[in-house]
């Protein structure tokens, strides 16, 4: 089949051009050496010698076949006359492990719907059934379907905002979901770094494995020390794996650079942690407004500080809530400004998830 071989970065262009010509061919682009694609042509297409190809060559290759374009086309025949809407409709991958929720009329089939799943994406080592959270840790409750090498952990790392999170789905809460609430705390705390005119101390009590530390750690001089913790042991593990990760190669030297694992409620009674943050982040979508009180003695006192958090609440409260803050904080002995409350998305028909923010003067 002719092809037209054209330089990997104007692959797109060529193939708009070709398909609005009616020059396309049927099979899939294929990759070529020295960085080259080689673009299907059918057989309306001019001569290669035609002055329309701008002096590119033509070569005769197999075509590329498409593969199958979802999981369910790879299932054994008998299960692919069921319905689409009995399979289900969607799934989540973090690093090599896909968890997924099964209703129970497909539990039978599991094993082949998860074989069909690593025939489709070869990057995926383990299938796991999601059976919901689980324990005081909120942790999922995962059963292991099939693995394409036998092992049965789900140990695994993910990619975001070019760094690597060392993540296990099955012993400690992440979501992806959050990426973009990431990305904009880093911007929230540089705009508040230029306000304070020094770098930040920031403490995140419900950290997790650490997702929200990378980009900060990475921008030099945003940055002066950390106090991070949880009081899940498997997340910690995880949280002092990526912090030394990130700040292996830094040239900032981080102090403090404290992790710990305990109760956030009681880092106010330990000298280590009390009045040495000037950022905060609150990340415990359940209970983060009732927290607020035995965290802000975290605080530096007599200092400008950022408060920056996550919540579900109760839609109908939404109004409300900026008030509530301001009125915390004010009890806490600061004052409030640029406070606001925010919501990011639904939770449930009731209830929705909301950041929030308050720029506080501790008196």
């Amino acid at each position: 089949m002719r092809h037209l071989s054209v330089p990997s970065d104007q692959t797109q262009v060529w193939l708009e051009r070709c398909k609005a010509n009616g020059w396309l061919g049927g099979s899939g682009v294929l990759s070529l050496d020295e960085g080259r694609r080689g673009v299907p042509l059918n057989d309306n297409a001019p001569a290669g010698e035609d002055a329309c190809w701008e002096g590119l060559d033509h070569i005769d290759a197999p075509p590329r076949e498409n593969g199958p374009r979802h999981w369910r086309e790879r299932l054994p025949g008998e299960l692919q006359t069921l319905p689409d809407s009995f399979w289900p409709s969607s799934y989540e991958v973090q690093g090599d492990v896909l968890l997924v929720k099964l209703e129970e009329e497909v539990r039978p089939h599991a094993s082949a719907m998860a074989k069909a799943m690593m025939e489709q994406m070869p990057s995926v080592r383990i299938v796991c059934a999601d059976e919901g959270v689980q324990g005081d840790f909120r942790v999922r409750d995962l059963r292991p379907i099939a693995s394409r090498d036998g092992s049965q952990h789900t140990t695994t790392a993910v990619r975001e905002h070019e760094f690597t999170i060392h993540v296990d789905p099955g012993e400690v809460y992440y979501s992806a979901r959050l990426s973009k609430q990431r990305l904009n705390t880093y911007e929230s705390l540089q705009g508040f770094r230029e306000r304070l005119g020094s770098p930040l101390v920031v403490a995140d009590p419900y950290a997790g494995v650490g997702p929200a530390f990378p980009l900060l750690l990475k921008h030099e001089g945003l940055v002066s020390g950390y106090l991070a913790g949880d009081l899940n042991p498997k997340a910690v593990e995880l949280l002092t794996k990526n912090l030394e990760s990130w700040t292996r190669k830094s040239p900032t030297t981080f102090s403090p650079s404290t992790v710990v694992c305990k109760d956030a409620r009681t880092w106010k009674e330990d000298e280590e942690l009390r009045g040495k943050a000037n950022v905060m982040l609150v990340n415990l979508p359940h209970d983060s407004f009732e927290h607020l009180p035995d965290l802000f003695p975290l605080f530096i006192p007599s200092e400008l500080g950022l408060l920056r958090g996550w919540a579900i609440i109760e839609r109908t409260s939404l109004d409300g809530r900026v008030a509530q803050l301001e009125g915390m904080v004010e009890a806490a002995g600061g004052t409030p400004t640029q406070t606001f409350v925010s919501e990011v998305k639904g939770f449930s028909t009731t209830r929705c998830f909301v950041v929030f923010q308050s720029t506080i003067t501790w008196d």
